[in-house]
């Protein structure tokens, strides 16, 4: 996933606080002090922002302070800090700095913009959207203005406008190719499947993006047959689970398919009978032909998206179960649920569930409650005294075949966006998603059903944050399953 528009370039007129850079920093400004005192303090803050730049946060934010308690008013200090602040998690400081900076340096539409990327981190999107409204007002040539504005719509479920605000940034800067890849994700989230994987191939020129270091050549989408192919991973786990299914089609096409996954996957892969081989990451390739990543399967196969939701499950347990769930003469259903995401994920604050949202469920004797959480979020069972209500089968899960095996056995799996999720799906499981008014591009936008897997179903929230209603509505659907 792109965490990426944090940080934006933004080039508006000079002002009095500096020129915002690439990286949504100002540069130094003329300043109306004279002499040595002037000198020093440019310096000084061009040392403070070279910091910032690499990555030393810390160092540039006791760098900035120190120079705001000489400049309490100065636009550009409150900007850079706002930056700062938000690049280390500390939204609402963030805020308040980008707020002091606006109010110093009104008619900026740089500043505008950059508190409504601070509002959106902050996940207030309907106060940044007025933030960029304002930025366009004030400068209708500004195209990382319509950029950020698009973005928030996009986070907002106006999808119509956002495609019309990217269209707007690309006419305005058409090499930004930041600009088309989340053009491309919002086609995607609109249900066009194919003109938004074709789009997406664009990420793959974004320095970010990993780049193989293979010397054979990488597949076109020509013929395959008779060729070995190498499929690699390039976001996360959830991609290897989602987009492994198009390795089917390489096999028809006469291919030869390896696939390079984490380690944690390799396990649950070597059972796939559509795969020749599996090698994890840090082990020695095998010799092939060329390579593909997998998330570029689906325009590279020229994917019948309309067709997916009726194919089979493509994932399955191994034949040999290292983990046996337990049963209750009254318990009709066995639940699986997963709460939390990764500390350090993108986006992890937004998709991550209370635990005490899923306590109510285990007050019914007809449901038997298995956590398949791993990571420190494990503890969330017995800081809340659960310890007898759910039975913590994540703690003896250590990869995803594993994970598959507990899978096998349940009834329903009720998860938040997480790799688990996308697994149960792909076995053809029961599986509920619960997902943020923000939901990943994966699972598109509205409705309760993905195109992806004819077992899921999804559960979103209306209201960015509120997970009651969410939760209400799986309390009520529980009910009919009983």
């Amino acid at each position: 996933m792109n965490d990426t528009p944090n940080l934006h370039p933004t080039k508006p007129e000079s002002t009095a606080s500096g020129e915002l850079t690439s990286d949504g920093l100002t540069s130094s400004a003329p300043t109306p002090l004279f002499g040595r005192d002037a000198d020093s303090f440019v310096q000084q803050l061009r040392l403070a922002s070279q910091a910032h730049r690499a990555g030393r946060l810390d160092e540039a934010i006791s760098s900035y302070l120190r120079l705001l308690a000489a400049r309490p008013y100065h636009a550009e200090l409150h900007n850079n800090l706002g930056v700062a602040l938000r690049l280390a998690g500390k939204l609402e400081a963030s805020v308040a700095h980008h707020r002091l900076a606006m109010a110093a340096d009104s008619e900026n539409p740089a500043l505008h913009s950059n508190l409504g990327n601070a509002l959106r981190a902050a996940n207030r999107p309907d106060e940044a959207v007025k933030h960029h409204f304002q930025s366009i007002a004030l400068n209708r040539d500004y195209a990382e203005g319509f950029f950020n504005l698009a973005l928030c719509l996009r986070d907002l479920g106006r999808l119509d406008e956002a495609v019309g605000c990217f269209g707007r940034a690309l006419a305005l800067t058409p090499d930004n190719r930041r600009a088309r890849v989340e053009l491309a994700i919002a086609l995607l989230m609109r249900g066009e499947l194919a003109s938004g994987f074709a789009t997406y191939e664009t990420r793959k020129r974004l320095p970010e993006t990993p780049t193989p270091e293979f010397e054979q050549p990488a597949w076109d989408g020509g013929p395959i047959e008779g060729k070995r192919l190498l499929l690699y991973p390039e976001q996360g786990l959830s991609d290897v689970l989602l987009f492994v299914r198009f390795a089917r089609e390489l096999k028809r096409r006469g291919a030869t398919v390896i696939v390079l996954c984490q380690a944690l996957l390799k396990e649950l892969l070597c059972a796939v009978d559509y795969l020749d081989e599996v090698v994890a990451e840090g082990e020695k390739l095998p010799a092939f032909d060329l390579h593909a990543s997998m998330v570029s399967l689906p325009h590279l196969c020229d994917v019948d998206f309309l067709a997916l939701s009726s194919q089979p499950p493509y994932l399955r347990a191994p034949e040999e179960s290292r983990i046996k769930l337990g049963t209750r003469d009254r318990a009709r259903l066995r639940v699986g649920i997963y709460w939390a995401a990764m500390p350090g994920q993108p986006q992890d604050r937004q998709r991550s569930v209370p635990f005490a949202h899923f306590l109510p469920f285990t007050g019914d004797p007809e449901l038997l409650i298995f956590s398949l959480q791993g990571g420190v979020h494990q503890r969330d069972i017995q800081q809340h005294g659960a310890g007898g209500l759910v039975h913590d089968v994540g703690r003896g899960i250590f990869d995803f075949a594993e994970a598959a095996t507990a899978l096998s056995q349940l009834d329903l799996l009720i998860s938040i966006d997480a790799p688990v999720a996308h697994l149960g799906a792909a076995m053809g499981l029961r599986t509920w998603v619960l997902l943020p008014a923000a939901a990943d591009w994966r699972w598109q936008l509205g409705g309760e059903t993905a195109p992806w897997y004819r077992s899921a179903r999804l559960f979103r929230q209306s209201t960015p944050g509120e997970w009651t209603p969410v939760f209400a509505a799986v309390h009520d659907a529980l009910a009919t399953l009983k």
